[in-house]
């Protein structure tokens, strides 16, 4: 996360309608914790299926140097059983991989929910504290973005 495009947005919101604010930037953190979670997550998992791959890229190097000199089926079968063997860890990093981007795209409700505190509060402002209703969109707008 881009902590200058963060603070930025906050501190125009706080100018435009710093009650918006107040209210909103507390709730960024149940944007901004599970991004960050993510972001932490699917790096380690990149990590290794990267190293994974290598293991399966050695087997696969091997077979192809080897193809002149192995004729027999024997050898062609072990080089095979061991490239399936070097993929087994991929496919089970990449379901985890599937799943941790599923589970962030789950937390996108989250900043529909953080959209709905911002228009009710901000009707409120308006109807109630005379706030402008430009100041106020905007303000929730660069509370959203500077939390994504």
């Amino acid at each position: 996360m881009n902590i200058t495009t963060f603070l930025t947005g906050e501190l125009v919101a706080l100018y435009l309608s710093w009650r918006l604010a107040a209210v909103a930037i507390p709730a960024l953190l149940m944007l901004i914790i599970p991004g960050m979670l993510y972001g932490k997550l699917i790096s380690g998992i990149g990590e290794k299926i990267q190293a994974a791959y290598e293991v399966a890229g050695g087997t696969a190097e091997q077979a192809v140097s080897s193809i002149r000199t192995v004729y027999s089926s024997l050898g062609e079968d072990r080089t095979i059983n061991a490239y399936k063997i070097a993929l087994e860890p991929t496919l089970k990093l990449g379901i985890k991989q599937g799943l941790m981007k599923g589970m962030a795209m789950g937390t996108i409700g989250v900043t529909f929910a953080v959209w709905t505190l911002q228009g009710w509060y901000g009707s409120t402002l308006i109807l109630n504290k005379g706030a402008k209703g430009g100041d106020v969109f905007i303000a929730g707008i660069c509370i959203i973005y500077g939390g994504l």
